[in-house]
């Protein structure tokens, strides 16, 4: 690990600012965990979290890699246009912005080499992932998978709707992003009252708050994350917008230390097709929003869902 080298400072409202350039960079941890905030992941370091550990590490700007507990992942590229990264055990969710079918994230989970090609939630484990919301491509194939879907090789190769329900993990992930898109949204504010102030440089990129202890993201025009919160760019004159979307999805919210019937009061996640199985992380809820929350466990147990059942983690 090294410290965290800024590119650019400056004073503004009483705030500093430093500008991160690579993917890899740790930007929230608790409990128990190899990395420590601020720092930088060097290609090939194991980042890992044991018992009650949880790790937020920021991607290209406006996508997170958050790890729930007992999970080891490793970066092998992290430049932002070449992004690969490999979990290695345990449970991870990500929050993607900005890839596309040229310039993919690169993620591999046993022996998946897929590549995440939209916006959107995507859930990993062991051999496994789940497109929560959005689009991803098999590597190896080509075939793309959107939401709904569950990707594995545990047992041989297979792809199947599930029906999806928001877990711990992704609780608190989506608790995240809703806690960083209101930092964005005291940060722009207080940009715009900064004379003579370089705009372009604060378009698309994450700024560290030192109020908020994060990085947040700053985009270059109007954005809402794929949980459904709006985040404001520093060129814009209003904030236009506040709610969740929660994974893009209604009717099948909560999540439970169990089945996935239980209601979320603030999220509710997508839905597979008909007849499919139930999938998640399972694990004790989160108490608050932000960098207070316990850390989500690692982990999946699958509902019975009337059909097809289905298993994601340990």
């Amino acid at each position: 690990m090294t410290s965290l080298i800024f590119v650019l400072m400056l004073q503004a409202a009483n705030t500093q600012f430093l500008v991160s350039t690579k993917a890899g960079l740790v930007n929230y941890v608790q409990g128990s965990a190899t990395v420590k905030p601020a720092t930088s992941v060097a290609p090939g370091t194991i980042v890992g979290t044991g018992p009650g550990g949880a790790v937020e590490l920021l991607l290209n700007p406006g996508s997170y890699l958050r790890m729930a507990e007992n999970t080891r992942v490793v970066f092998d590229k992290v430049e932002l246009s070449d992004i690969s990264v490999r979990i290695l055990e345990g449970s991870m969710v990500i929050e993607a912005n900005g890839f596309n079918k040229e310039l993919p994230l690169s993620v591999t989970t046993g022996n998946l080499k897929m590549e995440i090609i939209k916006d959107g939630i995507y859930l990993f484990a062991d051999g496994k992932v789940v497109v929560v919301n959005g689009g991803i491509r098999d590597a190896s194939n080509g075939l793309v998978y959107t939401k709904g879907y569950q990707i594995s090789d545990d047992q041989g190769y297979r792809a199947q709707k599930v029906k999806t329900f928001t877990t711990a993990l992704e609780l608190w992930s989506q608790q995240r992003d809703e806690a960083i898109s209101q930092a964005n949204l005291n940060v722009a504010r207080s940009l715009r009252q900064v004379p003579n102030l370089p705009i372009d440089s604060f378009l698309d990129v994450w700024l560290f708050y030192p109020s908020f202890g994060s990085f947040i993201y700053m985009p270059g025009a109007r954005y809402r994350s794929p949980y459904g919160y709006s985040y404001l760019s520093v060129g814009q004159g209003n904030y236009y917008g506040g709610g969740s979307i929660a994974s893009g999805g209604s009717g099948r919210g909560g999540f439970s230390n169990g089945a996935s019937t239980a209601n979320s009061g603030s999220s509710s996640s997508s839905g597979g097709g008909g007849g499919g199985s139930s999938v998640g992380f399972s694990s004790a809820a989160p108490a608050s929003t932000g960098a207070s929350a316990p850390a989500p466990s690692a982990g999946a147990q699958a509902g019975a869902g009337g059909g097809r059942t289905a298993t994601l983690g340990k």
